[in-house]
């Protein structure tokens, strides 16, 4: 035990208020703790008991008194169209963890499945605390502020000069976190709620001006919009100027939104990482494609030539790209180097399962693989073949309902989800999405939110 009183009693009096308020307002309590999780993170060196710090304890709350919630609202929850192949893919992790493997003891694998379950709580609980329709703003803001402090953590220290730096080559700023993935997550959380919040507040100030828009206030913008309009004879074009006119007048709120996400692709870019990187522009590229906005899409990938072969940035990606480009157009460089050691860790761990019984091919290894760092093949490995095609049926069904939705509703809040997806499944190959509670809540929130299926009469 080495934790400080300043941190002690302030974080367990979070945890009484957090419970109190989840039985009496879940959606404010729920919102709260996603704010407030990024400022937690910053006591993870500080144990209470053995290994157990605040990070899960907190963690683990919202796993038990989700649990608690939905078992109260049963009924409900086969409403959602993925509550069946999530309790399914939980029943094989049940066989594989407790009855199959002897990895961990008790208490570890209780750790284990509760980090597992986190995922289909935040699914159940957003999709029934939050409506679609009414708590789109409130949503996104409870992200979007969550955003604010590892921003300021990361911001402040550069702007100084003095940031925290970890120590491997490529220098990445870590500041108080475990490590530089905080805010690499952190940053590409609040850039895609950014977009989306900064989308559908620009949709409703359109509507709401439409009306307007015929008796512009200026003459002169009147006429320049008559002009092009029978020159193009291009409604869409017209609505475009219009639609520029209303950008000269930016609210405060909307500015900082806009500061925050051109922050968020700064973080991203100076943390280096390979995932991150990949994901920034598969972000901007789908947002803006899905959305016909070609110009748009084509300038994200002339900017992405430009780091790749333009100094000073083709040295960022260079120095972040090194060992996977020798390796793969000359050879030279060291197996063990490549995605900082994860190829070689695959290429053995899959001996090592190739070699296990059926029994355990089928529901998972009885001794642990090893650390893939990679949470399709963690599957894979401690679920067995069996819970791997569990997995990849949740994450098709996820993939055909959010495409499905946005089909026939263009609305920006369900391409974020898409993003978000799309980010997972990313994240997956170079991490463990699922083993981390501020992933999970937003992940599985965010998409439990975008195909909610909750009805007025069902609110609390």
């Amino acid at each position: 035990m080495n934790i400080i009183p300043e941190i002690f009693f302030p974080l367990t009096l979070g945890l009484i208020l957090f419970t109190y308020a989840f039985f009496k307002w879940p959606k404010y309590a729920l919102a709260g703790l996603i704010i407030a999780k990024p400022i937690i993170d910053v006591s993870w060196d500080y144990h209470i008991l053995l290994n157990i710090n605040f990070l899960k304890i907190y963690a683990g709350l919202f796993v038990i008194l989700g649990v608690v919630y939905i078992l109260y609202h049963r009924p409900k929850i086969l409403r959602h169209p993925l509550s069946i192949i999530w309790l399914i893919f939980l029943g094989l992790n049940i066989v594989s963890i407790f009855i199959i493997s002897d990895a961990h003891l008790l208490l570890g694998k209780i750790n284990y499945f509760l980090r597992i379950l986190t995922g289909f709580v935040a699914l159940i609980m957003f999709a029934y605390l939050f409506d679609f329709e009414k708590d789109k703003k409130f949503v996104l803001s409870i992200f979007i502020i969550a955003g604010i402090f590892p921003i300021l953590l990361w911001l402040i220290p550069v702007l100084s000069g003095n940031p925290i730096i970890s120590n491997d080559p490529l220098s990445r700023i870590m500041g108080p976190y475990q490590n530089f993935l905080h805010f690499n997550f952190h940053a590409t959380q609040t850039l895609i709620c950014c977009l989306a919040y900064l989308a559908i507040a620009n949709r409703r100030k359109l509507k709401t001006n439409d009306a307007k828009c015929p008796k512009l206030s200026s003459a002169s913008f009147a006429a320049f919009q008559r002009f092009l309009h029978s020159m193009f004879s291009s409604a869409s074009f017209a609505k475009f100027l219009r639609s520029l006119r209303l950008h000269f007048t930016v609210s405060p709120l909307r500015m900082m939104t806009f500061i925050m996400l051109i922050v968020s692709i700064a973080m991203v870019y100076k943390c280096y990482s390979k995932v991150g990187w990949i994901t920034l522009i598969a972000i901007f590229l789908i947002w803006f494609v899905l959305q016909r906005k070609f110009i748009f899409a084509s300038m994200v990938a002339l900017i992405t030539v430009i780091i790749l072969f333009v100094n000073p940035f083709a040295k960022d990606s260079q120095k972040t790209f090194q060992n996977e480009i020798s390796y793969t157009i000359n050879g030279q460089a060291n197996k063990e180097m490549v995605f900082r050691g994860r190829l070689n860790r695959w290429e053995t761990g899959m001996d090592d399962f190739n070699s296990l019984r059926v029994i355990n091919k089928l529901f998972g290894a009885k001794k642990s693989i090893g650390h893939p760092e990679n949470d399709y093949l963690r599957v894979l490995w401690d679920n067995g073949i069996i819970g791997f095609i569990a997995f990849l049926i949740l994450l098709g069904l996820t993939d055909y309902l959010l495409i499905r939705k946005y089909v026939k509703n263009k609305d920006p809040v369900i391409l974020m989800g898409i993003l978000v997806f799309i980010m997972y499944l990313l994240n997956n190959i170079g991490s463990y999405p699922m083993f981390y509670p501020g992933f999970q809540w937003f992940m599985w929130g965010m998409i439990g939110f975008v195909l909610c299926v909750r009805k007025p009469s069902d609110a609390k």
